[in-house]
This record gives C-alpha cells, sequence and structure tokens, in this order.
C-alpha cells in the first residue's frame, strides 16, 4: 500500500527554490516511493540511480559542459541513493551553479555519508528533509483512528517501516525486521561507518536498545562495552546519522549544564530495537512496555515536530530530587510537557509544577496517545 506521506507538499512547495533538495532518511523507509510520486507531477524528468553503475557514470568525475549536457531541459532531475555517487557533491555543486532554473533531488539511505559529501560543495545551494518510517499521522489518515488505535502494540513491537506495517502476520512482521536490522545495521554502517570493532558495536547498539528511556553514561558504556569513551561517542553519532537513534538532553536554563549534562537515547524505530534484543513477543508479556510507550511516543513528536518545520527545543526533565517528565519542548517560551504512563493518568510533579507555573503539563497513555500524535 502507498501512503500519503506528511512531507509531500512541504517537498513539491519547495522544488526550485534552491538548485538541490536534499532527502535523507533510512533504508526503506519509502523515499523512492515518495520521490517516483512527486516525478509524476512533472511533465519531463530524469530519474538516475546511484547504485546502477552505468547512472553512477553519468555523474561521476564530469566537466560542467557535461554535466549541464546531462540535466538541462528537465522539469525535474532526481538522483537516488545518491552517497553511492563518487564526488557527488561536487558534482550537484556544478549542476547548481552551471544550470540555469536546475531542479534537483537528492536522496541518500545514509547521512553520515551524503552528508560528508555534500555540506562543504553546496553550502547554500540546497534545502534538506527528512523523512521517518511512517508516523500514527499517517496511518490514521490511510486507515481511520479506530483502527490504528486496535494495532497500536503491534506497531510498537515491529515499528512503522512501511513493508512491515503492510505485512499480514506476526511472523511476517517479525522476519521483515530482523533482516532489516541486520541489513541496515551491519552491511551499510559497516560500508560506511569506518566500524573496525564488530562485536564492540553489536554489544553497544544492544546495551542503548536496553536503556530506552534511561539516562547513560558514556564513560560506564565505554567499560561495559571494552572500548574508550571516544569510540563510543562515534558510535552514537553514527548510529544517529543513520536515522537508528535520537538523543535527548536534559532541559536546564542554562545551556553549558545541557550540553554536559547525561542522555537519554531511544530509537526512531521500535521495531529496529526490538529486533536489537530479539524480542518480538506481545506486549502484555513484556517487562519493558513502559519504556517502550515512552519511546514511541517520544518519537511520534520528533516526526510531528520535524514535518510540521517548527524550530522547537525538546528535553527530558528531572530534579533533584528525582522528579522527572520524560518529554518537553520549547517554542516561543511557552513549554508543554508530556508523561507517558502504559495506561495509568498522573499529575504534573510538584517540583515541575512550582519550577515551570505557566507550562502545558498532559498525561499521556495508551488510550489518548492518538490525539497528541496525529
Amino acid at each position: 500500500m502507498n501512503y500519503d506521506r506528511t512531507i509531500y507538499n512541504t517537498l513539491l512547495k519547495n522544488i526550485g527554490k534552491k538548485p538541490i533538495i536534499i532527502l535523507y532518511g533510512a533504508r526503506q523507509v519509502g523515499k523512492t516511493t515518495l520521490i517516483k510520486t512527486i516525478l509524476r507531477i512533472f511533465t519531463k524528468t530524469l530519474y538516475l540511480q546511484g547504485d546502477d553503475p552505468k547512472d553512477a557514470l553519468l555523474l561521476q568525475h564530469r566537466s560542467a559542459d557535461e554535466l549541464s549536457e546531462l540535466v538541462s531541459g528537465y522539469d525535474l532531475v532526481v538522483i537516488d541513493e545518491a552517497q553511492r555517487i563518487e564526488d557527488i557533491g561536487i558534482s550537484l555543486k556544478l549542476i547548481a551553479d552551471n544550470v540555469e532554473n536546475a531542479k534537483v533531488i537528492a536522496s541518500g539511505s545514509s547521512s553520515f555519508e551524503l552528508a560528508n559529501k555534500l555540506n562543504e560543495p553546496l553550502t547554500g545551494r540546497n534545502r534538506k528533509f527528512y523523512l521517518y518510517p511512517l508516523s500514527i499521522g499517517e496511518l490514521v489518515l490511510a486507515h481511520g483512528k479506530i483502527n490504528i488505535q486496535k494495532e497500536l502494540e503491534t506497531y510498537m513491537t515491529f515499528g512503522m517501516y512501511p513493508k512491515i506495517v503492510s505485512a499480514e502476520s506476526r511472523e511476517e512482521k517479525a522476519l521483515l525486521v530482523k533482516e532489516l536490522a541486520g541489513d541496515y545495521l551491519f552491511k551499510d554502517l559497516f560500508m560506511f561507518g569506518d566500524i573496525r570493532n564488530f562485536f564492540a558495536f553489536e554489544k553497544l547498539i544492544k546495551l542503548l536498545a536496553l536503556c530506552i528511556g534511561n539516562e547513560i553514561s558514556y564513560s560506564e558504556l565505554a567499560k561495559e562495552v571494552g572500548i574508550s569513551r571516544s569510540t563510543v561517542l562515534n558510535y552514537v553519532n553514527l548510529l544517529e546519522q543513520a536515522f537508528i537513534i535520537f538523543r535527548m538532553t536534559p532541559l536546564y536554563t542554562n545551556k553549558t549544564k545541557e550540553i554536559n549534562k547525561s542522555h537519554k537515547i531511544y530509537f526512531f524505530d521500535l521495531g529496529i530495537r526490538n529486533a536489537i534484543i530479539n524480542n518480538t513477543d506481545p506486549m502484555e508479556l513484556r517487562l519493558d512496555k513502559g519504556a517502550i510507550f515512552e519511546n514511541f511516543f517520544i518519537a511520534e513528536k520528533i516526526k510531528q515536530r520535524e514535518y510540521s518545520g517548527r524550530t522547537s527545543e525538546i528535553h527530558f526533565w528531572k530534579s533533584r530530587n528525582g522528579a522527572e517528565v520524560d518529554f518537553v519542548e520549547v517554542s516561543s517560551g511557552q513549554v508543554e510537557a508530556f508523561e507517558c504512563k502504559w495506561k495509568e493518568k498522573v499529575n504534573a510533579p510538584k517540583a515541575w509544577s512550582e519550577t515551570y507555573p505557566t507550562s502545558v503539563f498532559k498525561s499521556v497513555n495508551t488510550e489518548n496517545v492518538i490525539d497528541y500524535t496525529s
């Protein structure tokens, strides 16, 4: 099934505002499907695949004149999996600088590879967008709120990659997500990420998967895995750039403290996380369902924020006495706080209300999570 993606209209409106549009996103989140939907809007188009050697040769080591001849006259040019093309940043810069009214979309599954190739050459010439696994809002639009409510626990178990959502049985979903986690984590990352210690990397990501919702210490992780703290940080950065995890910092008015204090780490997709720890048991059997629900809600808020274009700050909050709030969004002076519980409804911690008396506090559980994320 093809889903209407929230970012579609935004992408469409931005084509032509900069010569180059960059669409980042993990493997199999639906980038190619989205791009091909956009291509149908235009009359004369050129679609090139970076993982097709013949297409890649058309773009590698070409002069400005050769590239101009290749792409001129098209209403839209798409370069899919652009990170696989050698010196793609230079090629795109030459197109941007030499082709009048150039309209190019370059996509990539590996932002750590593509971004490294594009950042310097394309300064001022590109606009970046991100596509994530399916969101609750997109699923509600396709299937209706009642049907999505019934499937919430399935999404928390197997994740929200389009192909996995469309699979009919639990067995097929479990197989697909295991394959995706293996291919993406241990094929793509090792290919592009310069990971030299396979066993340490595997152990680290399993530890991170077991620690969702908890504050982490990079020093403690380094001791546990048997590598240096700097290597742990490098691997965490790599996982972030690959759209597998994201970090949240604590809310402090002192920004230096915010940077230096502990982080929490969450996964963009819980199917990937559960595959890493080899646990796709039903939610009623799981001891970690509270942490899973917290991760699920926060990942959905990240998608919602990104697609809306909000320039807000996101954090968690913890008092000196241990009171906590799971998710805080600060935008133009407005503070909105959310506490996640599987079934319960809770009130704001007293310390929170005293510290941020004008904030809005909301209690989120499995019964009302769709209202806050769609």
